[in-house]
């Protein structure tokens, strides 16, 4: 691991360390802080809740008892007892006891609230008397809803015990406003076939609902009594009504008791249900989870400004270090990578600091140019010692042109005389011209043309030979500056080697063209002699010292002049004979200029 790490770069690793060490332990605290905690604070207080709720639901069952306590006494009260058990009477009789027991249920109910009321239809055509059931809120009632199903047939099947149930207030109510009632079933203790009747208290939701109300709950929250069937007993929200159903989502309908947090974005609920055996209702606490984590929402938002502070301030100093200390000692590594001696650096290399990195910078510097200058000083050295050596194969080579010249005019002279050996001496004047230059190294390619031509009629006149050349030579190629004296050394070997005893059968082919960045020059001879290409490449490559001394001069005075990728090559060509190739680059009088004043 280790060894993988000191691989990487300065700046790999800083950033390695800094999202290690730095960024992730910070994550990491945030987590806690942010999310493990609102998780804890959220079951704290769903536990306080679920506890609130049973402790509530509890004082809601001592109102529903009490409620079931005066049921009793009304059960047992003299009023009740005589309409139930006295046999049938006068109707002066019924009279009184309907008033009497009339004036004790209304004795009990108080105004705009808890009513006391006693349903008895079967008995109702014994009464005709009394008052319709839409006149008054309370009071005894003849006329009641008894189909199966409904409020009164569950009160009788419970055979005497109360039960909490949603209907439509009896008495004056032409709005048809519902109430939750606790009715209660009532049968005569002597006659078991004598009407069933019901006792209805009515109002219940609103005597639970003063209970309610006077629990104290986070803002937004809601309480809300249900029976068994999710149905609204009482509440406290404004937006809900008695005998409508609870809209809860899936997970809490089939709640009894507990704890859910139902989330749904910003508006998530947390709901905490409680359910009475004794009662059979359910206590619903609906609290917005926003109110229970509001002040450590706030703290973490606080939290998160401050992480966000921090984490810019740390960006700021990761980018003052990587630009003032990783990047210039990156850019001094790249440097020192790339440099090549010989290459000056420009200014803009140049720290103008005071501290470590700007004098490590302008010691670089410093040693760059020592090198450089120890690189000039040598490159001059070999100039000078390729300059002598070129002087030296140039002192050797043209004595050498010089006697066979000389020679030639005195067989000539000789043979025939005048005109001729005019003719000669001409262009035995040219080479010598041409061979000396005035001094220059590099000559255009027309002068070499114009010295091989020379050399080429005084051949042809010295020794009567009839062979033919041809010259290729592109416009291009003629301002073209190549090393003086090249083509000759060759054209001669092509001559004496090749051509010479074929007469007019014998070809000499000169081609000179520009390919590319390179000249190339081809000459070639249709010798029917067979070639040693091994031997003519072993002598360019210095292996045979006493041999080939005019191609071995031409080939390393190109390698001088132009580098080891340039010279002089053999082949040998399908059709009989040989080519001898030059390749050079395309050097133009200016360089030529440059060459000549180093």
């Amino acid at each position: 691991m280790m060894h993988r790490l000191y691989k990487l770069k300065l700046k790999h690793q800083f950033v390695l360390f800094f999202i290690s060490l730095i960024v992730l332990p910070i994550l990491v605290a945030y987590w806690l802080v942010s999310v493990k905690v609102t998780s804890i604070t959220e079951k704290q207080m769903g536990d306080t809740l679920f506890q609130l709720v049973k402790t509530s639901h509890l004082t809601l069952d001592e109102v529903i008892a009490s409620v079931d306590g005066t049921s009793e006494k009304l059960l047992i009260s003299p009023e009740i007892r005589r309409l139930l058990d006295a046999p049938l009477s006068t109707d002066y009789d019924r009279l009184k006891e309907y008033l009497a027991l009339d004036q004790l249920l209304t004795s009990y109910s108080s105004p705009n609230a808890i009513n006391y009321s006693v349903c008895i239809p079967d008995l109702a055509m014994r009464y005709t008397f009394a008052p319709a059931s839409d006149v008054k809120p309370n009071g005894v009632f003849f006329s009641c809803d008894t189909l199966p199903g409904g409020w009164f047939q569950d009160a009788v099947n419970e055979r005497g015990s109360g039960i909490i149930r949603i209907l439509v207030k009896p008495g004056d109510n032409a709005s048809s406003e519902k109430t939750a009632a606790y009715v209660r079933g009532m049968t005569s203790s002597h006659e078991k076939d004598r009407p069933a009747s019901v006792l209805v208290i009515t109002g219940l939701n609103l005597l639970l609902q003063k209970n309610i109300q006077s629990l104290r709950i986070p803002s937004g929250g809601q309480i809300v009594l249900l029976d068994k069937s999710n149905i609204i007993l009482a509440d406290n929200a404004a937006n809900l009504a008695v005998g409508d159903r609870l809209p809860v989502p899936d997970s809490v309908k089939s709640l009894e008791d507990g704890v859910v947090l139902e989330r749904n974005g910003r508006d998530s609920w947390m709901y905490a249900f409680h359910t009475s055996a004794d009662s059979e209702t359910k206590l619903l606490f609906k609290i917005p989870r926003q109110s229970i984590v509001g002040e450590h929402e706030g703290i973490r938002q606080l939290f998160n400004m401050l992480m966000i502070v921090y984490f810019f301030i740390l960006l700021l100093a990761s980018l003052y270090l990587i630009r003032h200390i990783l990047s210039p000692l990156s850019r001094l590594t790249r440097l020192t990578r790339s440099f090549e001696p010989g290459r000056t650096l420009g200014n803009e290399m140049l720290l103008e600091r005071n501290d470590e990195i700007g004098m490590l910078n302008q010691s670089f510097i410093e040693m760059t140019k020592r090198l450089n200058q120890t690189v000039h000083d040598k490159y001059v050295l070999e100039l000078k010692h390729k300059e002598s050596e070129l002087a030296l194969l140039h002192s050797q080579i043209n004595p050498h042109l010089l006697y066979n010249t000389l020679e030639s005019i005195h067989w000539r002279i000789m043979l025939e005389g005048g005109r001729e050996s005019a003719e000669m001496v001409r262009d035995l004047s040219l080479l010598m011209r041409i061979g000396l230059s005035r001094g220059e190294k590099l000559i255009p390619v027309q002068e070499e043309i114009k010295h091989v031509e020379a050399y080429i009629r005084l051949q042809l006149k010295r020794y009567n030979y009839a062979f033919v050349v041809s010259w290729d030579v592109e416009e291009e190629a003629k301002s073209v500056l190549i090393p003086k004296v090249i083509l000759q050394p060759l054209v001669e070997n092509a001559i004496m080697h090749g051509i010479r005893k074929m007469g007019s059968d014998g070809r000499l082919s000169i081609s000179l063209r520009a390919q590319g960045e390179a000249l190339h020059i081809a000459i070639a001879d249709n010798g029917y002699q067979a070639v040693d290409l091994a031997k003519l490449h072993a002598i360019l490559e210095g292996k045979l010292p006493h041999g080939g001394y005019g191609i071995l001069n031409v080939h390393r005075r190109i390698r001088l002049h132009f580098g080891e990728e340039y010279g002089l090559s053999y082949k040998e060509l399908q059709a009989g004979g040989t080519q001898a190739v030059i390749v050079m680059p395309l050097v133009g009088k200016t360089v030529a200029a440059d060459d000549n004043r180093r």
